[in-house]
């Protein structure tokens, strides 16, 4: 009985190991890979082309006498359409109505895209604060001509920081005008211009303090100045320091009593119609004009042209400045005006045609001729008086008719 036993255990162990074998198969595990595929989708964008630059500018002259308005209508304008393709339209204005213009505009609203004025214009914007767009040296890729303009004019006008706001187009200086069939042996100083005023009493040209013409404040300033110096290296000695110096008031003086010994002028028309009379023999004006108006045949061919040793005024310099609140499109055309303006073809053309000396210093480039007629630059350097207090002339300009003409 123990053997059958034995193989039935026997038999139940091997049954048994063979259902474990025969069991379910386990499942084999998954490994999940995700792979991230990047898709370039190359989207079709049609560029928009800049707008055209601007081909049409308005310039605002607050500077230019009859003379020089008639050269931008019929030389300066023309020949911008013909070499740039640049449309200019041109409008005579002042000092005063322009200051209030800009002050009213917008950033990026004006319409005035280049100015032309005075120092004392542009010097009178500074100290208003009014914006205009830095040329110096900022701007010297743009408008590489301007790298040939002294640059002590690109620095100051009227003794102010113009902070390089102003392109110098051209240098304006007065002379001793006369007539040379009635002085014989004109003045060579103011000393000795006032010590000799009964020579000429009557009969000497000048121009009232509340004239439109600059020469209402430059005649006082260099008479004054060639007694005692109202600015020294080009800055301006304050007007209170002045007027408690003995000499300042004894000037002043001199001045009030040379004038009653003048014939004075509204304007320079009016005095050179007094010089074609025969009324006016003797003056102190701006150089360029007076040769002009002979060509003209509104002054006398018998003028002439000297200096005076202690000094002769600076005319109305003409500087070129661009308001920054104009459009910013207009901005680079307008530079772009400005560098033909100061090449040597259009400054040789101010001096030969114009008698106005240049803004860039090109005087080795300009015909011999020239200098037959005037003076060179470095000689007139020497005895030209730059308005540099600003101070004084604004106290010309609001007193003058009451304090320095004859009752």
């Amino acid at each position: 009985m123990r053997k059958p036993l034995f193989l039935v255990a026997v038999s139940l162990l091997l049954v048994g190991a063979m259902l474990v074998g025969c069991g379910p198969t386990p499942t084999p595990e998954k490994i999940v890979q995700t792979v991230v595929q990047k898709e370039t989708v190359v989207k079709e964008v049609t560029a928009t082309p800049p707008p055209p630059a601007p081909t049409e500018i308005t310039v605002v002259d607050t500077n230019s006498g009859a003379n020089f308005q008639l050269f931008w209508k019929t030389r300066i304008i023309p020949a911008v359409q013909e070499q740039l393709g640049i449309k200019i339209n041109y409008v005579v204005s002042n000092g005063a109505e322009v200051s209030q213009r800009m002050k009213a505009w917008e950033a990026g609203k004006g319409d005035i895209h280049l100015l032309f004025m005075k120092p004392d214009d542009l010097a009178t914007l500074i100290k208003s604060n009014i914006p205009l767009v830095k040329l110096w040296p900022d701007q010297k890729a743009a408008i590489p001509n301007l790298a040939k303009c002294p640059e002590d004019y690109l620095k100051t006008a009227q003794g102010v920081d113009i902070q390089g706001t102003g392109a110098l187009y051209w240098r304006s200086q007065y002379a001793l005008i006369y007539d040379t069939t009635k002085v014989k042996n004109p003045p060579k100083s103011w000393k000795e211009f006032y010590e000799r005023r009964a020579e000429w009493k009557g009969h000497i040209g000048w121009m009232r303090p509340d004239s439109k013409s600059g020469s209402g404040r430059s005649l006082p300033y260099a008479f004054v100045n060639a007694f005692v110096p109202l600015a020294v290296n080009g800055k301006p000695v304050p007007l209170a320091e002045l007027q408690a110096k003995p000499e300042y008031q004894d000037a002043i003086a001199k001045l009030k009593d040379f004038i009653t010994y003048t014939r004075l002028a509204n304007e320079p028309t009016n005095m050179f119609e007094d010089f074609n009379a025969g009324d006016d023999w003797i003056a102190v004006y701006a150089m360029d004009y007076s040769l002009w108006s002979i060509s003209q045949g509104t002054m006398p061919p018998t003028i002439a042209a000297g200096s005076l040793s202690d000094g002769l005024p600076a005319g109305s310099d003409g500087y070129l400045a661009i308001p920054a609140n104009i459009p910013d499109a207009y901005k680079p055309v307008v530079m772009k005006v400005i560098n033909y303006l100061l090449s040597d073809d259009q400054q040789i053309r101010l001096i030969t045609e114009m008698w106005q000396y240049t803004g860039t210093n090109i005087e080795d480039k300009v015909p011999d001729i020239v200098w037959r007629k005037i003076p060179k630059w470095e000689e007139v350097e020497k005895v030209r008086v730059r308005l540099d207090n600003k101070e004084f002339t604004d106290w010309v300009k609001a007193n003058g008719v009451e304090q320095l003409l004859p009752k």
